[in-house]
């Protein structure tokens, strides 16, 4: 399941208008002598016939086939080591895809076992101190003041013990996840497919919990995706009829189901995913092409209906213009039943078949040809033009630290493997950070140092009937020795448990600090010099620095870079030759061509990289650990990105083919007119209301058609929706 935004980016159509379906019957009438015509103007005559039909709405939305894709991912922040596959690869479920750094996931392990110890611990002496002070405000309950101070410190307990209680549970959660990668650190496919995304480790080996690390997609299970509408977005779950035109032919289908734990995490995280249509018939889909998908609300079905624009008001009372057999007018009243924005119901008054006059400001065509509607395939072209031959798991190395190379230990096209030394740079700071890192040790042994000479101190006093034992002594009163005691014991109590307490932090600080330490010192000589060696087997494929060189944080050091590939890496750039929608690109399974010496060479798109909203498109996925949210990073290409596969392997020389072509709009066996028969209305109480029209060619009339149109034109064509099919005629103005 996919939060917005699929494979590609194709533009949709989202258009509504109210719809009358032609089937036959007939109604009473009422009949009354010929006014004189004040109301109807029109440039001439307009007549259209009363029909049988139905009374509703109609929106059309445009789905796009993709495959199903499974991500793969860590439920842990890990550090990547390696992948393993690249995109075009086929692989089994089960199969190995990546592995990460297990070093790294047994100190995370460990960091996590010394917090839970720690949270223990620290829970159960300040348990134990609440207890103590309880009793001693208890052993002074004469004093009316300290009820409430009881009641206050029994309520902070129950609080304390639930937020206890959470802690260790999230605590828990994260060790069980990554015991889990230190006892297999291997990522392993969860379908059989082909690898359409891997993340690239140009940007770094990190990756979060639940980043997506390798995407595969099932090309034999298509799914009918709506891009760009979303589940909290969609208002056509109540719509009674919804169906899909594959290849000229009608399908019903169904909204993809959600459950209630994917639209909570979707509503805290503000990411919902498209919606999705299946039916329950086998449909035979081809990926990448586009589909009308309708949605048709009902008032009326079966209703004898004429044009709102035929109606007239005198009042209460409805009436038409109908024409006779003499060629004249005369006034119907009828009565009126449902309507939408382009028809109305009528339940008395007409017959089917009778030709009712309509107001039409529009001239009505008199000289015109005979357009006869067909259906024929619909494509707009989109061009890559930028591609080149992709390397297999290709990794910058980036510098961690601002400073100065003191050598470059590698030279470009060297082989290297893991644990190889690859740089060395004196870093400013690093001299420093080791010494800071050391003061905070020793900063955090005098505070403790401190905190216990001042519990001692408190200790002596006490011991030796300081504040405490004057305090309860009060002027002019006998002392109470047995109540003396037992204030001093409690009071001891309370020391010696906050004395334990401050040991506790102190002993997980310093715990902390020292690891630290550790870390900052590991590759460091001690003056600043830090080494670092490579984490990966391949091939030195461009080094950009050498000794002596000042570099920042951040700067590129070298590439290595695995084996070549048989597959092309298209960028979407602009082009003064190719009229190119950047925000596009092929979606997975979709055919693509490659023009070489005249000769049009074959392809498939088998993969696709992150750019703009595509880096942060999400997906919903569901495991026996529940539901999560995973997303993509950004490739950093800077521009739309895919990966293809050309039938016969990549030419040996590219310099003289031409832009990868790709479908930005592709449609099969859809309704496409010339875009001169197709007529535009506004609403002159709303500007923005904008409707479309052809003029039908019905017997010996001519009636103005409803049509709904796509955003889509190509050339001198028009896609049209819906509104008009095969075999009607149309005029086309001569």
């Amino acid at each position: 399941m996919k939060i917005r935004n699929l494979l590609s980016i194709k533009k949709l159509a989202v258009l509504g208008i109210c719809v009358s379906f032609v089937a036959g019957g007939c109604g009473k009438m009422t009949e009354s002598s010929i006014p004189k015509l004040e109301e109807p103007v029109a440039l001439n005559e307009a007549y259209r016939p009363v029909e049988y039909g139905t009374i509703g709405s109609m929106q059309v939305l445009i789905a796009t086939a993709v495959p199903r894709d499974y991500c793969n991912y860590y439920s842990a922040n890990v550090n990547i080591s390696q992948i393993y596959v690249e995109p075009g690869d086929t692989v089994n479920a089960g199969d190995v895809l990546a592995v990460c750094d297990v070093d790294e996931a047994k100190k995370q392990l460990q960091e996590c076992k010394d917090a839970l110890a720690h949270e223990n611990e620290t829970y159960e002496i300040s348990a134990q101190i609440s207890d103590t002070q309880i009793k001693l405000w208890e052993s002074q309950a004469a004093e009316q003041e300290n009820n409430t101070l009881i009641a206050t410190e029994q309520e902070n307990e129950r609080y304390d013990k639930q937020l206890h209680e959470y802690r260790v549970q999230k605590i828990n959660e994260q060790m069980a996840l990554y015991q889990q990668i230190v006892d297999d650190g291997t990522l392993k496919a969860a379908h059989s497919g082909l690898v359409t995304y891997t993340k690239k480790l140009t940007g770094g080996r990190s990756a979060a919990a639940y980043e997506n690390i390798v995407i595969v997609s099932d090309t034999d299970d298509l799914v009918l995706d709506i891009k760009d509408t979303a589940i909290n977005e969609y208002k056509y779950s109540d719509y009674d009829k919804k169906y899909v035109i594959v290849d000229g032919e009608k399908y019903d289908v169904t909204e993809s189901q959600y459950t209630s734990e994917v639209l909570v995490l979707s509503k805290i995280n503000n990411r919902y995913p498209d919606v999705c249509v299946e039916s329950r018939e086998k449909l035979f889909l081809t990926a990448g092409q586009m589909y009308p998908v309708y949605f048709e609300k009902t008032k009326a079905n079966q209703a004898l209906v004429v044009g709102k624009d035929s109606i007239y008001k005198d009042g209460d009372t409805r009436y038409v213009y109908v024409k006779n057999d003499e060629g004249g007018r005369e006034k119907r009243i009828i009565t009126t039943g449902e309507y939408d924005e382009n028809y109305t119901q009528v339940t008395e008054g007409l017959k089917e078949g009778e030709l009712v006059y309509y107001n039409s400001t529009d001239q009505v065509p008199t000289r015109y040809s005979k357009y006869t509607v067909t259906r024929s395939d619909f494509d707009i072209a989109n061009y890559g033009v930028s591609y080149s031959r992709s390397d297999a798991g290709t990794i910058t190395e980036t510098c961690d630290y601002e400073g100065q190379i003191v050598s470059v230990n590698v030279k470009q096209d060297d082989t290297v493997e893991n644990g190889m030394l690859l740089y060395v740079v004196d870093t400013g700071e690093g001299k420093a950070a080791i010494t800071e890192a050391k003061n905070e040790i020793d900063s955090e042994n005098e505070s403790y140092a401190h905190k216990i000479a001042d519990y001692d101190k408190q200790v002596k006093d006490l011991s030796e009937g300081g504040s405490s034992a004057e305090e309860n002594n009060k002027q002019d009163e006998k002392p109470d020795t047995a109540y003396e005691e037992q204030q001093l014991k409690l009071n001891l109590q309370l020391l010696d448990l906050q004395k334990k307490l401050a040991g506790a932090d102190h002993t997980y600080q310093l715990s902390r600090l020292q690891s630290a330490y550790d870390s900052i010192s590991a590759g460091n000589d001690g003056k600043g010099n830090i080494s670092v060696y490579a984490k990966n087997d391949g091939k030195v494929s461009k080094v950009s620095v050498k000794a002596g060189d000042n570099v920042e944080e951040g700067s590129d050091i070298l590439q290595i870079t695995g084996n070549s590939t048989d597959v092309l890496q298209v960028l979407v750039k602009d082009s003064n030759n190719y009229k190119v929608y950047t925000d596009n690109i092929a979606d997975v399974g979709e055919r693509v061509s490659l023009e070489l010496d005249g000769t049009t060479i074959y392809g498939n798109c088998i993969g696709f990289a992150g750019y703009g909203r595509q880096a942060q498109k999400g997906y919903i996925n569901q495991d026996d650990k529940g539901v999560h949210i995973t997303g993509n990073t950004d490739s950093g290409y800077g521009n739309a990105a895919f990966y293809i596969k050309l039938d016969n392997g990549i030419p040996d020389d590219l310099t003289r083919a031409s832009a990868v072509k790709f479908s930005y709009v592709s449609f099969k066996k859809v309704v496409v007119v010339p875009t001169s028969i197709i007529h535009k209305q506004v609403n002159p109480m709303d500007k923005d209301d904008i409707s479309y029209y052809v003029w039908k060619i019905d017997g010996d009339s001519v009636v103005k058609q409803p049509v709904i149109l796509s955003d889509y034109t190509s050339g001198s064509n028009t896609l049209v929706l819906y509104g008009i099919d095969e075999g009607d005629e149309i005029c086309l103005a001569s």
